[in-house]
């Protein structure tokens, strides 16, 4: 699904709910046990809300089995909490919880009645489940779990899993492959494990750091990433490969592809969701649409989801996403931000998602004034 909007027309803050959630959902007894006051941020261009409680809800499967989740919680404590299954098409909730009254079904959530009581006020009881073993709430967090979050700015964080997988010989072959395909130019990939000497520098280190120092860097290695390009002589014949150090000398571009491909490759595999935001941030056009065709490809058997925020239109294209898989994002007149389907345009078969958009037929574009009329004398 994409996410296609105008700067500050609330794409992030879509992102950021859901990674707020799954980081609640992984982290909230941990956080409960130090006091710590719940990082949640209250919509503040409404008087009301800005001193309410926020509201989260996600529906998801794990499995074939459909699950709706959501709490409220402020800076403080959670007030609501609830869990609901779907058989067929009718729910059934598994728990409800409103302050301090629980109430859950033994026989649909088994294991879990009793654990209310080890429940703090700023935790989630589907955490206190997942953390005492409750077969259901360990397979719903694992869900959140598997969740790649990615900020399009920011991927260093995920450059581990490429790496990992560029030395497990079931996948190396897979990543470089994916590497070669992007035209980067790239012919080879290797992984230098460097030790790191702490004796040689501990003396620099001023003594009061020393031993943060030791214990932070003296198990870890320093990892150096080799490419190789094609290198030629005067006459263009391929003369061999000429290596280069990914960080020094490849572009930003091609080290934020390097960085994702961990990421796409084992989505794919193990069918698990992808957010990105900043989607088209260092990307070339036609990589980005790529980079979507697999995850909407009919080819491929996999479970994996994508759900990006971009500015490119030239994403907007009916050859690679259907109607239903484009949401238009803009702030109504209130400031809040609302989605709405592609769906719900109805544009012509023969029509270029990308025209309409521009010309406005969708809305959710930018009302720039005349920038020129600042500088003029």
């Amino acid at each position: 699904s994409l996410l296609y909007g105008h700067n500050a027309s609330g794409k992030s803050k879509i992102l950021d709910a859901i990674v707020f959630c799954r980081w609640f959902v992984l982290n909230s007894t941990v956080e409960s046990k130090h006091h710590k006051e719940i990082d949640v941020d209250p919509f503040l261009l409404s008087a009301q809300t800005a001193k309410d409680p926020s509201s989260f809800e996600i529906c998801f499967y794990v499995g074939n089995v459909k699950y709706r989740y959501g709490f409220e919680t402020n800076g403080k404590k959670v007030y609501k909490e609830f869990l609901l299954e779907t058989k067929k098409i009718k729910e059934y909730p598994l728990f409800l919880r409103i302050g301090s009254d629980f109430q859950i079904d033994e026989k649909k959530f088994p294991n879990a009645k009793g654990l209310e009581k080890r429940t703090r006020d700023n935790a989630l009881f589907l955490s206190v489940c997942a953390q005492w073993n409750v077969s259901k709430a360990e397979k719903i967090s694992d869900w959140f779990e598997n969740i790649y979050t990615v900020h399009g700015l920011m991927d260093d964080n995920y450059r581990e899993i490429t790496i990992e997988l560029l030395k497990d010989k079931k996948f190396s072959k897979t990543v470089l492959s994916f590497i070669k395909k992007a035209d980067l130019g790239i012919e080879r990939l290797d992984v230098l494990d460097i030790p790191i000497k702490i004796d040689d520098i501990i003396n620099k280190v001023p003594d009061e750091l020393k031993e943060t120092f030791r214990d932070k860097y003296s198990e870890k290695n320093e990892q150096a990433i080799i490419v190789a390009h094609k290198k030629f002589d005067k006459n263009n014949k391929e003369i061999g490969l000429e290596p280069f150090l990914l960080d020094a000398q490849e572009s930003e571009g091609t080290k934020k592809f390097f960085n994702l491909t961990g990421v796409f490759v084992n989505a794919i595999h193990h069918g698990r969701l992808v957010i990105i935001d900043e989607f088209d941030a260092r990307f070339h056009t036609l990589l980005t649409k790529a980079i979507l065709k697999i995850f909407n490809s009919e080819n491929i058997r996999s479970e994996a989801q994508l759900l990006v925020a971009s500015h490119d239109t030239a994403l907007l294209d009916k050859r690679i996403l259907r109607r239903d898989q484009i949401c238009i994002v803009e702030k109504n007149q209130f400031g809040s931000t609302e989605l709405t389907s592609l769906v719900e345009f109805k544009p012509r078969k023969e029509s270029p998602y990308d025209k309409n958009y521009l010309d406005g037929k969708y809305g959710g574009i930018p009302m720039i004034s005349d920038l020129e009329e600042i500088f003029k004398p």
